[in-house]
């Protein structure tokens, strides 16, 4: 089955992304803006592999870094991250909340969550995102040292998160996360370029089997590496009418055990 999520999508701001979606739902693909910096970023993301009815849209989530991929000079803006939860609707438009998750001063921002809603409709003209998203996405998984690598836990709520970075140069993060009766297998980004005196950002997106759910995590850790502070995403199928449905979030605070 063809799935419409495939191709080039503009919002109202005039930024363009171009997804690839696997038959399984999983997504990957660019994203190209001229929003407060300029460049091109990568994207992760996962979606209910089925195109939208008449009586529920498609829901997906998508994480991306804001570090460009094209050249461009990295500034204060590159060491954060965005998860995008919502849905493409039956009447052809992508609708989804930004989650921007900054951890820096930039512009007229200061470190802190910042909520937006978007719109995006199909363009005509795409482009080919294939080799350069599969060559991240296929290396070896290997462990590259980072302060986010190793298990995240929260007891009282019965959640355990294993992540662990797999790509400096581009911010890769492999892992699986406990919740809900299920293991559910992530990939996204974090700042693989933060220092001590930045607080790291991180955004990953799933897929929830047994429920249906695309589910992307996003928030930050603390400077000294022990604690990760999250807001859960989940991407709900709703109709037009009811779209105020479509994401639904929760706050997480997990505790380092190991690495």
């Amino acid at each position: 089955m063809s799935l419409i999520l495939n191709g080039s999508w503009e919002n109202s701001y005039g930024s363009v992304m171009v997804l690839d979606v696997a038959e399984n739902g999983f997504i990957f693909g660019e994203y190209v803006s001229h929003t407060g910096s300029s460049g091109t970023y990568l994207v992760i993301g996962h979606c209910q592999p089925n195109n939208p009815e008449n009586d529920a849209g498609q829901p997906l989530v998508l994480s991306i870094y804001w570090r460009s991929v094209s050249g461009e000079e990295p500034d204060d803006g590159s060491h954060w991250v965005s998860t995008y939860c919502g849905q493409l609707d039956n009447n052809g438009q992508i609708t989804v909340i930004n989650s921007l998750i900054t951890t820096t001063h930039y512009q007229a921002f200061s470190p802190g969550d910042y909520i937006d809603k978007l719109i995006f409709t199909k363009q005509p003209i795409t482009r080919d995102v294939a080799t350069r998203s599969m060559e991240l996405i296929e290396q070896k998984k290997e462990v590259v040292a980072n302060p986010i690598n190793g298990v995240w836990v929260n007891t009282e709520q019965a959640i355990e998160l294993t992540v662990f970075v797999q790509s400096q140069k581009y911010g890769v993060v492999n892992g699986w996360l406990f919740y809900e009766g299920e293991q559910i297998s992530l990939l996204g980004f974090t700042d693989t370029f933060a220092d001590k005196n930045i607080l790291q950002s991180v955004s990953l997106s799933g897929y929830m089997l047994k429920t249906h759910h695309p589910i992307s995590l996003a928030g930050r850790i603390n400077q000294d590496a022990s604690v990760l502070v999250l807001s859960r995403w989940l991407a709900n199928s709703t109709t037009v009418a009811e779209s105020y449905l479509q994401a639904s979030s929760l706050n997480w605070e997990l505790t380092k055990i190991h690495c």
